[in-house]
């Protein structure tokens, strides 16, 4: 979550920050690659039921919340209008959240899981090819031309993107040796995904290059988080303590940070970066902790459950 913010902070491009302008976005990648992982857990512990209750219930309270928020406070913004627009794609769907590819992304991603899993554990090579060739057929002839649309197709381009990397971490779960005898291959593709993106950063891209990276990014994906593991247990632990909360309220900084960040360069354009970038950061994490909060006293999640 904290490269994923990184990556949309507009304050400064300087030393270290501007890598994360160029991989931060993998923070993506290896959110969708852990909720592979947590989902094939959670299906073989709960039911279809529980499994789809799960998912709902921590979702769309704080996409409602969040999202119904934003759209008002866009709205009073008025004369900064739009500037928000233009960076943000705000519109009738923020109040579901929808202004943001991931939330429906993952909609779509954790609504077929339970199909994902059943295919997998019966014809895992079949379904990992079929799943590969979609994601070759959209990489070359699809997202080239859709680019960044939050049209149904666009969305589905997409997820479709994503879906070998959550795939992939679905997969581990359910084969846990895989990553003990692969490990090194892993970190040789890991390499890869990083060379080939530095390439096309210095202007040397070429037609796929974008899916060459994300497959070498899928198949490295083992290697980057037993990488991150392995800083983790070398760092003090009020250090991974305080990091952890970027993880209890991801969802909510997801939600809310791009708006707050977009929000301060408008208002407060000509202020300090550095400074901007760790107000941007508070106020996002202060948003975060309010919205998961008043979704659980207000009783948000019996009240969507009796509507729905």
């Amino acid at each position: 979550m904290v490269s994923i913010m990184l990556f949309h902070q507009y304050f400064t491009s300087v030393f270290p920050l501007n890598v994360f302008h160029n991989f931060g976005y993998w923070g993506v990648d290896i959110f969708l690659f852990l909720s592979g992982m947590g989902l094939v857990k959670s299906l073989n512990k709960n039911s279809i039921k529980i499994y789809y209750s799960h998912r709902f219930y921590r979702i769309m309270p704080s996409c409602l919340l969040c999202g119904s928020i934003k759209y008002l406070l866009f709205l009073l913004l008025g004369s900064s209008v739009a500037i928000l627009k233009e960076g943000l794609n705000i519109g009738l769907l923020s109040i579901l959240s929808f202004d943001l590819w991931f939330i429906p992304a993952i909609i779509i991603l954790y609504s077929i899981t339970p199909l994902l899993f059943k295919v997998l554990s019966r014809w895992p090579y079949t379904t990992i090819m079929l799943v590969l060739l979609f994601f070759l057929i959209n990489g070359i002839f699809i997202r080239p031309i859709i680019g960044y649309d939050l049209s149904l197709i666009g969305v589905l381009s997409r997820t479709t993107e994503r879906l070998p990397v959550f795939m992939a971490g679905m997969y581990i779960a359910m084969k846990k040796e895989w990553i003990d005898s692969k490990i090194q291959l892993s970190y040789s593709f890991l390499i890869t995904a990083i060379i080939l993106k530095l390439i096309c950063k210095t202007g040397g891209s070429f037609p796929g290059s974008q899916v060459c990276i994300y497959f070498a990014l899928t198949m490295g994906m083992p290697a980057l988080i037993s990488f991150i593991s392995i800083v983790i247990t070398k760092t003090p632990h009020t250090v991974t303590k305080a990091i952890n909360l970027f993880g209890c309220y991801s969802l909510e900084l997801y939600l809310v940070h791009e708006f707050i960040f977009w929000s301060l360069i408008v208002i407060y354009d000509k202020a300090n970066p550095f400074l901007m970038l760790i107000v941007g950061f508070t106020i996002s994490f202060i948003s975060a902790i309010l919205c998961k909060r008043i979704t659980e006293k207000i009783k948000l999640l019996p009240l969507l459950k009796k509507v729905i």
